[in-house]
């Protein structure tokens, strides 16, 4: 009698998920960064990708060390617009480096992070989009990437951007007009998911002493001093009401601001690089946070309801999805300097209580979970599991 065949063992385990988590450049701890610190806490065996990091930017990343492009020099870290064409380069460049290919891939996306090719054949590569490259979309947005060097590379460089959008399994944006400039600039469809904000640790009620000499009732502007954020708007706004004025933030208009201040018909006292305890005083004590920038999204005056504070903004961009005319702040079509003025009135009537239930929407647990549920959804098998760690600094 023949012997009866050998069953075949029992399938083992799936082999474990190779995962990447890819960001553009760490250049300071701002929303983009804060977002990526978050993703890593979700995945913390995931290997970790940058074009450059700046030293001296601490995010909680588990300990794991980010591995960086050939871009990742001093002098390319302070051009980056020169540096724009090199980009997709670098991330090719870069995949070479790289032993194996990634079964799942997450970008965090505003320039060039979705042309890495870092995903291994038959993997998921989902790209978390701030924006598509404004450098190359919308540079009139912010005014950077509009030198006349990088005007004949523009068009090839959307070619190049849209035929890497088309190799990605899916597509989230931070807000919907992010949602609205994905479809139009890249024709791919994405599920809106709002970045993560610590709305805990901006709670009033566990603020420590006053550490700054504030006048009473000052608005706040808070942010980069680089042109789109028009700070000098605020200042002309408190001209307009006779309001104190204070400028946060760091960049390089400190100095003409600066001047501008020395100038102004009303106190205005400009603040450069405050520290994390310092932000979360001054936006827990202004009068009304003015933002008249047209962000992505923008996580300052989400932050600045959490903290309890209204917020003074453009009914466009991603304000258009956090602030609620009439109740956490006022929204402005007519973005001159007197409708900014003439809302400042509107949004101070609003609640503490009021603009604190708002900012819950965009609390770090619901984007845990909606990410969750959106890579399950594109990815079945990539997404995160167990308690993930790191919550943005504010």
């Amino acid at each position: 009698m023949l012997p009866s065949p050998t069953a075949p063992p029992p399938p083992g385990p799936p082999a474990p998920q190779r995962t990447a988590l890819v960001h553009e450049w760490i250049a300071a701890r701002a929303g983009a960064e804060q977002v990526f610190e978050v993703l890593a806490g979700m995945w913390p065996q995931a290997d970790l990708h940058a074009l450059s990091a700046a030293p001296g930017v601490h995010l909680e990343l588990g300990g794991r060390r980010v591995r960086t492009t050939a871009l990742d020099t001093a002098p390319l870290r302070e051009r980056r617009a020169l540096a724009l064409p090199l980009m997709p380069l670098a991330w090719r460049a870069h995949a070479r480096e790289v032993q194996g290919g990634y079964d799942l891939v997450v970008s965090s996306h505003h320039a060039f992070a979705s042309a890495n090719r870092l995903v291994a054949p038959g993997g998921a590569h989902l790209a978390y989009v701030h924006t598509p490259a404004r450098y190359v979309w919308t540079p009139e947005l912010d005014g950077r990437g509009t030198s006349p060097l990088l005007a004949p590379a523009r068009a090839a460089l959307r070619a190049l951007d849209r035929r890497s959008a088309a190799r990605l399994t899916a597509v989230a944006a931070n807000s919907r007009e992010v949602a609205r400039r994905v479809e139009r600039c890249w024709h791919r469809e994405a599920v809106v998911v709002h970045p993560p904000v610590d709305v805990d640790a901006l709670d009033p009620a566990l603020a420590g002493p006053d550490e700054l000499e504030l006048p009473a009732g000052f608005l706040l502007a808070l942010g980069r001093f680089v042109p789109y954020k028009n700070h000098a708007v605020a200042v002309e706004v408190a001209e307009r009401l006779g309001r104190p004025v204070v400028l946060a933030g760091a960049g390089p208009l400190a100095a003409a601001l600066r001047e501008r201040a020395a100038t102004a018909r009303v106190p205005v006292h400009v603040l450069e690089a405050p520290s994390r305890a310092h932000v979360r005083e001054l936006l827990r004590r202004a009068s009304v946070l003015l933002f008249p920038a047209v962000e992505d999204f923008g996580i300052v005056p989400v932050e600045a309801m959490a903290s309890g504070t209204p917020v003074v903004a453009p009914a466009r961009g991603g304000t258009a999805d956090t602030v609620v005319d009439g109740r956490s702040g006022a929204l402005v079509e007519d973005t001159r300097p007197a409708a900014y003025a003439e809302a400042v009135a509107r949004a101070e009537r609003c609640t503490p209580a009021a603009c604190r239930e708002q900012a819950r929407r965009f609390d770090v647990a619901r984007f845990r979970a909606e990410v969750r549920a959106w890579v399950a959804a594109s990815a079945p098998g990539g997404a995160p599991g167990g308690t993930p760690g790191g919550a943005p600094w504010s």
